[in-house]
């Protein structure tokens, strides 16, 4: 399997400061999974436009085929994604138009009459794709810079959902050609007993990856581990589920242990 690479980037100080979770990242990462894709890092960058040129362009020399960014697409003056990604690419920030006019019409008023806020909000880059906000006012810029599509898409969770599902989604989908499907399993062992078993399923079955989840081990339940399997279709994702999980509880029933679904 030829992997599509992903990279995920958060872009806000309050997610460095750890005074706000980065959620996002977690649900783009398990979206882009099921698509078929895999995440190669994930990344919280502060409002600062020389740190986040330094990250994107650190990643862009790494040749992912899409870049995801969250955040920083505001109307405050620390909402700086898309001055970032004008001196990072070259490229020249514009207003666009088209998205003017439909906020224009969101609001019932003329374009003459949009607040400022929404006036910046409005901004993209030259030469990219800039597509209205299914559920809020930024809009989403998408640019291709050489192999690597880049992604802006807003901050707000419920938005960056629903840009991500309209725009990203079919994208990721046509490239991947490659669905997922993941489980989770519990079984009567310790973490170093379980681990030479599952790599022994990895080395074997390309394609799937399991992990032990110590950190929610139970001394009564057991210990968790997380299957997921990348395939062709949904159909042949569960083929290859029932596959690995039947593998896992035959090499466990070996060893003296047992597997619980």
């Amino acid at each position: 399997m030829s992997a599509v690479r992903v990279e995920i980037f958060a872009i806000g100080s309050e997610l460095c400061y750890g005074r706000v979770y980065d959620t996002n990242s977690f649900w783009i990462a398990e979206q882009v999974t099921k698509l078929g894709a895999v995440v190669k890092r994930i990344t919280c960058i502060p409002d600062i436009v020389e740190e986040i040129c330094a990250v994107l362009e650190d990643a862009l020399s790494r040749r992912p085929h899409f870049m995801i960014l969250t955040g920083g697409l505001g109307p405050t003056s620390d909402d700086l994604t898309i001055e970032a990604l004008s001196r990072l690419i070259g490229v020249e920030v514009v207003t666009h138009k088209e998205i003017l006019q439909i906020m224009a019409e969101r609001r019932g008023v003329s374009v003459d009459d949009l607040p400022p806020n929404l006036l910046r909000m409005a901004r993209s880059l030259k030469g990219a794709s800039c597509l209205p906000n299914p559920v809020g006012w930024a809009p989403v810029t998408i640019i291709c810079c050489d192999e690597t599509v880049i992604a802006a898409l807003p901050g707000p969770p419920r938005e960056m959902k629903a840009c991500f599902t309209e725009y990203l989604a079919g994208m990721i989908s046509e490239k991947t050609r490659y669905r997922s499907l993941a489980g989770r399993v519990l079984v009567t062992m310790y973490e170093s007993q379980v681990s030479p078993i599952t790599k022994k399923i990895m080395e074997s079955m390309p394609g799937v990856y399991l992990k032990p989840l110590v950190g929610e081990y139970d001394g009564e339940r057991g210990l968790p581990v997380d299957i997921v399997v990348f395939a062709k279709d949904r159909e042949e994702c569960r083929a290859r589920m029932e596959e690995a999980v039947e593998s896992f509880r035959r090499l466990v029933a070996q060893r003296g242990g047992s597997l619980k679904l």
